[in-house]
């Protein structure tokens, strides 16, 4: 660790003298991988635009973001704020540095759609989004630029995997009941929270390394998993129920995204000012909760709101 940070320090360093106009820009570019702008902008894809991209972008940040965060338990690299005084940070950072989850949800996210879309201007814009939302975290001073680097490679190495196995692993729950079809999910869900939980005690986290912001919180992780056992829950009662369709008049698309976006907000500002934030098992509990809920929202609740107010057909399963 110590070799890198000894090498890319002054890179960081060097970037703190940007001037403080491209420094507002960066800042714009980083929203692209903020969970403000997952959470606000991407449904839009899932209820409006193409509903099967949307479930498979939606899989892809949730599984890349839970193991994002175990890396990070894993290896505890610092950000470059906390070891220098000469970095500053230009935007809100907390957890540890390594590797850059907006440069690996980049690659992933934005890799997917380049590959799945088959115009040539949005491939472009895909690519230009990986790599300018990569540097805006070193830019920015919140990333070293080997966290923003091997960001990239996961993401890449996730991306591989995702188009491998999306196929087969589709075809195994098609042949599965519901029942088989949700305990995978739980089991899954398990599965990350237990290996993070093996890696950093949730309830007795060792002491923040100086300059750090209690790096070891569980609500990313807690984010990611709830919302994932919530989307992959809702996609198989929708499945089960009726298909949704994003097709429609653009008057029904905007309303859609209008009353979808109302329950999300509901869910994700309501719950969170209602609920505890502590280091404790109800309040981890009902940020899962939250998380859940929302991703079962998107996935499931708001389209059969859009089919009782006939702003989409539904098709028979």
């Amino acid at each position: 660790m110590e070799t890198f940070i000894d090498l890319f320090l002054p890179v960081s360093i060097w970037f703190q003298s940007t001037p403080e106009w491209l420094g507002k820009i960066f800042q714009g570019i980083t929203f692209f991988g903020d969970t403000e702008f997952y959470i606000l902008v991407m449904p839009a894809l899932f209820w409006c635009i193409n509903t099967a991209l949307g479930i498979r972008i939606g899989v892809m940040l949730l599984v890349g973001g839970s193991i994002n965060s175990i890396l990070k338990f894993t290896f505890q690299w610092p950000r470059p704020f906390w070891v220098s005084p000469e970095v500053d940070s230009m935007v809100e950072a907390t957890g540890f540095g390594f590797p850059s989850g907006h440069a690996q949800n980049a690659a992933g996210i934005w890799g997917l759609v380049a590959v799945s879309v088959r115009k040539n201007w949005i491939r472009w814009s895909a690519l230009a989004a990986i790599l300018l939302i990569g540097l805006s975290r070193i830019v920015l001073g919140v990333h070293f630029t080997h966290d923003v680097l091997v960001g990239w490679l996961v993401g890449g190495l996730l991306l591989w995997l995702f188009m491998k196995l999306e196929e087969p692993v589709t075809a195994w729950f098609k042949r599965n009941s519901i029942g088989i079809q949700i305990l995978a999910l739980i089991i899954i869900t398990a599965i990350f929270l237990i290996v993070a939980a093996l890696l950093v005690s949730p309830f007795n986290p060792p002491p923040s390394p100086p300059g750090a912001d209690n790096p070891y919180n569980y609500d990313g992780l807690l984010n990611t998993t709830g919302s994932f056992l919530g989307l992959g829950l809702g996609v198989i009662l929708l499945n089960k129920t009726g298909i949704f369709s994003h097709e429609g008049k653009v008057w029904q698309k905007i309303l859609r995204y209008v009353v979808g976006i109302i329950g999300v907000l509901a869910l994700w500002k309501g719950l969170g000012s209602i609920f505890p934030d502590e280091i404790d098992l109800i309040s981890y509990t009902l940020r899962f909760f939250r998380y859940f809920l929302i991703g079962l929202w998107i996935s499931y609740g708001a389209p059969r709101v859009f089919s009782w107010l006939k702003l989409t057909p539904i098709e028979s399963p």
